[in-house]
């Protein structure tokens, strides 16, 4: 193997497996987004010219860049195993697949940390002009796998052994251990995420058709579905980040019940409306608040307690102080 001409080539070729891994990682991270997955990373390299030549070194490569698939490589890292079935679809519907392996289906627990969904695709020929020109034939790996999966990966990787037949026999019992703890991990956040979803679902169907109970416990599923219930006006929020954060408040100023937050939104309705009206928000007349925004002016205005507990503060309190005439008790 001529080294120098080996290394000559890779150089006159790596800005197209650049361009290839920017745009697989471009159209991966739009198709994902579009279909409302949360993912831990994508991530994208292109093989080290060293590590590339150990690669054709010991796969002993007639044709080193059509016959090694992952010079460029792609790792998508989801949350639930449950995502790498829809990931895959993705990825099938984005890419022109050449090839597919499931390390998944059908292997055992004690080869978890080796666990992933493999695929050698190119760019899909709907793709063309010069921006594809020169890419469109380069076929390059996309792998999907768990934070747990690639959690156990990263650790075994640096453990020097490549599959637990190397591990020794000493050692082996320890390894599937850990590797079966790593198993259980993500079983369960797949059921933790599945129940989840289920009491988010029962919560705001029950709080719809029932309305609240007198003792309904204060969580974010039940304030989240009461909110979307109550607030019928104003802009629903979809990020759970800001009911997560507004509950916390909540929780911090003692209150308990959906119904000690009920109350205080029935009695200060009147007063938040004269409050929206003179300080709409981003000063924009007629703007409204969306529904988190009413529960965090509205608290703010009628429990000064709360306002203990509020981040960020309000500048100037006094333009809440002053609505509180319109409170009722």
């Amino acid at each position: 193997m001529d080294i120098e001409n080996l290394k000559r080539d890779y150089n006159l070729k790596v800005s197209r497996f650049k361009q290839v891994k920017d745009e697989a990682e471009y159209i991966l991270s739009n198709a994902i987004k579009s279909a409302k997955i949360k993912i831990h990373s994508i991530l994208g390299r292109v093989k080290e010219f060293d590590s590339f030549l150990k690669k054709v070194e010991m796969k002993v490569a007639d044709n080193p860049f059509e016959d090694i698939n992952d010079l460029v490589g792609m790792r998508v890292v989801c949350l639930f195993r449950s995502d790498i079935l829809k990931i895959g679809d993705i990825i099938r519907k984005e890419f022109l697949i050449i090839a597919e392996d499931n390390k998944i289906d059908g292997y055992e627990v004690s080869s978890f940390g080796y666990q992933s969904v493999h695929f050698i695709v190119k760019i899909k020929p709907d793709y063309f002009g010069p921006r594809y020109n020169s890419i469109k034939d380069i076929q390059f790996e996309i792998q999907v796998r768990t934070v747990s999966m690639d959690a156990w990966a990263i650790i075994s990787h640096y453990l020097d052994y490549k599959t637990d037949k190397d591990v020794p026999l000493n050692l082996r019992k320890d390894f599937y251990a850990l590797s079966g703890l790593f198993y259980v991990a993500d079983t369960h956040f797949e059921l933790f995420f599945q129940s989840g979803m289920e009491s988010k679902e029962i919560s705001e169907k029950r709080i719809a058709k029932e309305g609240i109970s007198q003792d309904e416990e204060l969580n974010l599923d039940t304030f989240r579905a009461y909110v979307k219930n109550k607030i019928k006006d104003h802009e629903i929020t979809k990020d759970d980040k800001g009911y997560s954060e507004l509950l916390n408040e909540l929780l911090n100023a003692n209150y308990k019940t959906i119904r000690e937050i009920d109350d205080k939104v029935n009695g200060g309705w009147n007063a938040f409306i004269e409050y929206e009206k003179n300080h709409p928000p981003h000063s924009e007349a007629g703007r409204k608040y969306n529904a988190i925004g009413v529960i965090r002016a509205l608290m703010t205005i009628v429990d000064e307690n709360y306002y203990r507990f509020r981040k960020p503060k309000p500048l100037k309190m006094d333009n809440y102080i002053k609505y509180r005439n319109l409170v009722k008790n």
